[in-house]
């Protein structure tokens, strides 16, 4: 063999290896995505010029007939309506999730789902792409995996944070934003210094990655909030006997008393330095996590006089009573 062939075979091996290299570090649905592509693309190329250029490709139509919420280790059933060509292929954004089954005609498409019993929430979407052009349409969070988590996170400067997930109604839509209610232990406290609400994002990701939003006010006072939006929501039920009516409007008494003195309160100056204070030594607004061998690691963002980057390790479990 010449140098020039020596050469060209070099070449060819080499980009060989990088093609397997690159698509070995794919997660799996990644790599269904990849190989819908490679597809697309060596059918097309079977196309003389004059095709390929008259070939016309529609993008298909796509959406959800009924949310789609699980529980890790469950089965559903994903139903989507739209217009779909002979052919079309769906990819699960996520690695952890199986298709047991599955079935397609021109307008819609049938598959049951098993959501991986380990790692923690996520909100997947489904994406379907056409064949030969591989136009595609994304109908995002389609799906949500949830449960009631429990997070146990021990942090650098020896805090302990435990992160409960707080349940929805039932028959909810997905949604990527998961409702949680965060305390924070200092060492070996029995009784949590700081309650918060939080948002948990979690991301499509290798690994899973997860971005709690955390908010400013004390999660108590928003309790109170929400417990006397309920109250004055069920006082209006005309079903309701006098003793219990009276026994409702003595606690919503109780609560708008409370929220009255909490406003009060917002009017001293005093009251903004405490506020000052708490931001320095306390003012955690958020933390980054990603899984790891199904164990959380990352960091958390806190005051000037706390940290804005603490390390974080820990456990998840779905709590299942």
């Amino acid at each position: 063999m010449n140098t020039n062939g020596r050469i060209a075979l070099l070449v060819v091996t080499g980009i060989m290896l990088l093609w397997g290299v690159t698509h070995a570090s794919l997660s799996k649905y990644r790599q269904k995505e990849q190989a819908i592509w490679d597809a697309c693309n060596a059918a097309k190329s079977k196309l003389t010029p004059q095709e390929q250029k008259n070939l016309q490709c529609g993008t298909p139509e796509i959406s959800l007939v009924s949310p789609v919420v699980i529980k890790p280790g469950e089965t559903a059933e994903v139903v989507i309506k739209g217009k779909f060509p002979a052919g079309t292929n769906f990819v699960f954004e996520s690695d952890r999730i199986e298709v047991l089954k599955e079935t397609s005609n021109a307008n819609s498409y049938r598959a049951t789902i098993q959501a991986a019993s380990g790692g923690g929430p996520e909100t997947l979407s489904i994406e379907a792409r056409v064949p030969l052009c591989c136009n595609g349409a994304r109908l995002s969070g389609a799906i949500s995996v949830t449960g009631n988590f429990e997070w146990e996170l021990k942090a650098a400067n020896g805090w302990t944070v435990m992160a409960h997930s707080i349940a929805t109604s039932p028959g909810g839509k997905p949604s990527t934003e998961l409702p949680y209610l965060l305390e924070f232990f200092r060492g070996t406290e029995k009784a949590p210094f700081a309650k918060r609400n939080a948002t948990l994002n979690p991301s499509n990701s290798e690994p899973p990655s997860y971005y709690f939003s955390i908010s400013s006010q004390d999660a108590s006072s928003m309790d109170s909030q929400q417990e006397l939006q309920a109250l004055m929501k069920r006082i209006m039920d005309p079903k309701l006997s006098q003793a219990e009516r009276e026994k409702l409007n003595k606690r919503i008494k109780e609560l708008s008393d409370q929220m009255a003195a909490e406003m009060k309160k917002m009017t001293d100056p005093e009251y903004f330095k405490k506020l000052q204070i708490q931001e320095q030594e306390f003012g955690c607004t958020a933390i980054n996590l990603q899984l790891q061998e199904g164990a959380p690691k990352g960091n958390m963002s806190c005051g000037e006089k706390v940290g804005r980057n603490i390390a974080l390790t820990g456990t998840i479990k779905l709590v299942t009573k």
